[in-house]
């Protein structure tokens, strides 16, 4: 019930947020890209007051995919080029982010115009006081002919919309 100082707590005290900033995008997004592809909008930097302090980085993504077999959509979370937050499970390295959806839909025309919410928290610790740039990248399993994937709307058309943000908050230890 007390506000915690912005030069941290004192020893055996507790911990408490220092700065918060987000990124939210309004607009939308379209890619055939099949590799990580940055999204614009959907990064911000932060530099934390003391090198022991976390970063607590929260999205939600929006994301729709081409109706002929776009296959998994994956999104990444990095810390500058560095990706963190993401999973080591599986044989190809290719095939992991921090969070993917399954847009694979047997070719049926009305699945272009469904979408899935990623939402992923990550406590990462940048262990310096340098600016660090958030951000996060998408790319689609299968857009080898011509197939995509979409932020912030479906795949089919840009009548249906939706909204992504990005936080990162300073969290004293």
């Amino acid at each position: 019930n007390s506000i915690i100082p912005v030069a941290g707590v004192p020893t055996g005290g507790g911990g408490g947020i220092i700065q918060i900033k987000q990124a939210v995008k309004t607009d939308q997004f379209t890619s055939t890209a099949s590799s990580p592809t940055d999204i614009t909008g959907l990064s911000l930097s932060m530099a934390v007051s003391n090198a022991s302090h976390k970063v607590l980085i929260h999205y939600n993504v929006a994301v729709g995919g081409d109706w002929w077999n776009t296959g998994p959509a994956f999104l990444t979370l990095l810390d500058d080029s560095t990706i963190i937050g993401t999973s080591t499970a599986g044989s190809e390295a290719n095939h992991r982010g921090s969070t993917f959806s399954n847009h694979y839909s047997n070719s049926q025309s009305n699945s272009g115009y469904n979408t899935s919410t990623h939402s992923m928290s990550f406590l990462h610790s940048p262990t310096n006081t340098n600016s660090h740039t958030y951000k996060i990248q998408g790319h689609a399993d299968n857009t080898n002919t011509g197939q995509g994937w979409a932020i912030n709307r479906v795949w089919e058309t840009n009548n249906y919309g939706a909204i992504s943000t990005l936080t990162v908050m300073e969290v004293s230890a």
